[in-house]
């Protein structure tokens, strides 16, 4: 590899490191914000899926229940 691949590499980690960081503090602040928001819902602020929020080690609310879920045509749609 020539030295220019090399540094394009290193920029792309450092910039793929940046957004990890911004990702899981707009995550964080997101939980601050809305303590009862879904696990689905602060990832898709953050930017990102909630699997990948939990590989980074971010603590996300537990999974919502069949019977925490309320059908669409109940209340949403009126």
């Amino acid at each position: 590899m020539s030295r220019f691949q090399n540094e394009e590499i290193a920029k792309r980690k450092k910039e793929r490191q940046e957004r990890k960081v911004i990702a899981i503090e707009r995550a964080k602040e997101f939980m601050i914000k809305n303590p009862t928001a879904p696990r689905s819902r602060v990832a898709k602020y953050a930017g990102v899926s909630d699997s990948v929020l939990e590989n980074w080690g971010v603590e996300l609310p537990k999974p919502i229940t069949d019977k925490q879920r309320t059908p669409w045509r109940i209340g949403h749609m009126i």
